[in-house]
């Protein structure tokens, strides 16, 4: 599975911070939108390449801005994950974190 990714995020280990998001239409023209719901997960690749949840919550949503806390645990590669609701439809935009 190919997986597409809207950015990439170096951290330092063992470095927590806010991962921010603002979300916008493809075509950048103003329209009305709100996020209903928003939640993310934060998987960790291990050494065989599978992705393992290592943790998740609830975005702190303010207007088009998404916002969740991380600490990932381990050095090395990770998939976060925002997962949030517009309109009915539910939208998942990847970030790849480095780690180490």
């Amino acid at each position: 599975m190919r997986v597409s990714y809207v950015a990439e995020v170096t951290f330092d280990f063992p470095e927590a911070r806010y991962l921010r998001a603002v979300v916008k239409p493809k075509c950048d023209a103003d329209l009305p939108f709100s996020i209903d719901n928003a939640r993310w997960e934060l998987y960790y690749r291990d050494d065989d390449g599978e992705e393992i949840l290592e943790d998740s919550g609830e975005c702190e949503v303010s207007a088009h801005e998404l916002s969740a806390f991380i600490q990932p645990q381990k050095t090395g590669t990770y998939r976060f994950k925002y997962i949030y609701e517009i309109a009915g439809e539910t939208w998942v935009d990847n970030v790849k974190i480095k780690a180490g």
